[in-house]
């Protein structure tokens, strides 16, 4: 797989041509050698000794990095009147003994905290990383949750959800629209007051029973609405990439929200509220979103335009995914909590990379696949898909590239088995770039007779 790296290497400045070209062809041995460890991923001895040796030099920026990633990202999204930046946390959990690692949820394991802003097209197709930030927890801190509790909100580890806004606002200046997308630990008040550009808005899945100006909760305000729409949604699982259909009911409505009491210096704010409910729940626990918004659900097509905004979150957690068990981004022994950092930055270029590839063969599944693969890997594909050695001189549509590649990672693709997983995806590139090799090799033997 030949992954377009040409913004990334635009605005790169590791201050030696060297390092930038080193970093694109670890980005690239990984890509194509998904679940690999370093040994495995690389092509020899010396690549191997390249790969530890960026990851672990002191010279090659952590800030260069993440900024070449998201100027990139930036840059990708000019064409596109309405970008969704959704953002999301995960912990990843090294079993290195590296100093400078921090605690994770409940004082156990050792690493990093990750939180990204990822932008999504409005057809649900990941464009880029807008946005990451890595830290590791003070050890000094676990058990203090109280004290933490009291501190302002920019002091707060909750603050990395207003980070993630300021720097895709900044990034998305000239986009008509860009819509933040969270799960239920965004739901901040500082966040929903926060000043944000003119072509900025949130969309939140709720926890708390906030209070309104009419002294009732939000939820009870929209409870008494009548159901503006009725629908059918298709639920990933963020896991095995399958969906099922699920008939869903939906309530809006405007609200005004009251400050905390706790800091009544914080100014009211008007808000629509919405609440997805299970028609007909298979289990006691019904699927329900209580979302808020700053953008009008005043009718059923807005409200409906909403919804189908939220279900593209999954994407992330997806992507998540594909960076700890696709990449194993977790089984690096690396000795220094920088060069984890360093190396952390550069999967999820990757895990990005081949989630992208899954969800373009998805939502564009007619383009050739020559934007993604060399001509020597689609040609091979070609040769695999229709079981004879042929020409090819046109490449094979994305779709169909993908597929043959999920199959040759076990995709059975059977007519009830829905779109190849990503699974088979990391497993079949695997397999696709030890044939390119194997096919590179009887060529360079062929050529020496």
């Amino acid at each position: 797989m030949q992954v377009d790296l040409g913004l990334e290497l635009k605005y790169l400045d590791l201050k030696h041509e060297q390092r930038n070209a080193r970093f694109s062809h670890t980005v690239n041995q990984l890509v194509n050698n998904p679940n690999s460890s370093i040994p495995q991923a690389s092509s020899n001895w010396a690549d191997v000794k390249g790969m530890y040796r960026f990851f672990g030099n002191k010279r090659v920026s952590i800030a260069a990095i993440n900024k070449s990633i998201t100027k990139a990202t930036g840059e990708r999204c000019e064409p596109y009147e309405v970008v969704l930046s959704v953002q999301d946390t995960t912990n990843v959990h090294f079993s290195s003994s590296a100093e400078g690692l921090g605690y994770l949820d409940h004082g156990r394991g050792n690493g990093f905290m990750v939180h990204s802003a990822m932008a999504i097209d409005d057809q649900g197709c990941p464009i880029g990383l807008l946005h990451q930030n890595v830290w590791a927890r003070d050890k000094m801190t676990v058990g203090k949750t109280r004290i933490r509790k009291e501190l302002d909100i920019e002091q707060k580890e909750s603050y990395k959800w207003l980070e993630g806004i300021k720097a895709s606002e900044g990034l998305l200046k000239n986009n008509k629209c860009i819509i933040h997308i969270a799960d239920r630990e965004a739901d901040i008040y500082e966040l929903f007051t926060m000043p944000k550009a003119a072509n900025s808005e949130i969309l939140i899945r709720a926890t708390h029973e906030r209070k309104t100006l009419l002294g009732n909760t939000i939820w009870e305000e929209i409870e008494a609405e009548q159901v503006i729409a009725n629908f059918e949604i298709e639920i990933e699982n963020p896991v095995t990439g399958l969906t099922e259909a699920v008939a869903m009911t939906v309530r809006t409505g405007m609200v005004i929200l009251a400050p905390p009491k706790k800091k009544p210096q914080l100014s009211a704010i008007l808000l629509y509220g919405i609440i997805v409910t299970e028609s007909n729940p298979k289990t006691n626990k019904p699927l329900e979103w209580r979302l808020i918004s700053t953008i009008p659900a005043k009718n059923e097509a807005q409200a409906l335009q909403l919804v189908k905004y939220y279900t593209y979150r999954w994407r992330i957690e997806r992507f998540h995914y594909i960076l700890k068990s696709g990449c194993n981004l977790e089984e690096l022994q690396l000795r220094d909590a920088d060069a984890l950092h360093r190396a952390t930055l550069t999967y999820c270029l990757c895990a990005f990379k081949l989630m992208q590839i899954l969800y373009q063969s998805r939502i564009k599944p007619d383009q050739p696949c020559s934007a993604y693969f060399t001509k020597m890997e689609w040609s091979i594909l070609a040769m695999v898909h229709y079981k004879r050695r042929i020409i090819s001189k046109q490449p094979l549509s994305l779709k169909l590239a993908v597929t043959i590649i999920a199959k040759l990672g076990g995709y059975i693709g059977r007519k009830n088995d829905g779109p190849p997983g990503i699974k088979n995806i990391w497993r079949g590139m695997k397999q696709l770039h030890a044939m390119t090799t194997a096919f590179e090799i009887h060529q360079l033997n062929l050529s020496t007779y």
